[in-house]
């Protein structure tokens, strides 16, 4: 394997999992973030001093805001995550001309020959 085969098949590796790792980093704090406010939710509910005695007297709208989550788990964030990078490559490839894709990729390869024709 020759140096920059292994420099950028390395370079792949940390970069990709520097990326999960933050990931996994972000999500768990998002998670952490909508436990402790369900949390704080479920405490306050608690502590209402309006049917405090009887929870019945309490309106419908007010009930146990505790047991329906507020935010999605991280499957679910991970999955909207890459449905939005996919969908933000896909429009960036039909709305791209080819045309000049080629002829970029035309006039830097005959830049690196007259580059390495010079030395």
């Amino acid at each position: 394997m020759g140096f920059l085969t292994g420099f950028f098949s390395g370079f792949a590796l940390t970069t990709s999992v520097l990326y999960i790792t933050i990931q996994v980093h972000r999500s768990n704090r998002l998670d952490q973030r909508s436990a402790i406010r369900d949390q704080t939710k479920a405490i306050n509910w608690l502590a209402s001093s309006r049917g405090a005695y009887d929870r019945r007297l309490i309106p419908a709208d007010e009930t146990s805001p505790a047991l329906t989550p507020s935010r999605p788990g991280m499957k679910d964030q991970l999955k909207h995550q890459w449905n939005e990078e996919v969908r933000t490559l896909a429009r960036k490839a039909y709305d791209s001309r080819w045309e000049d894709v080629r002829d970029t990729a035309v006039e830097g390869w005959r830049g690196v020959k007259r580059f390495v024709k010079r030395e």
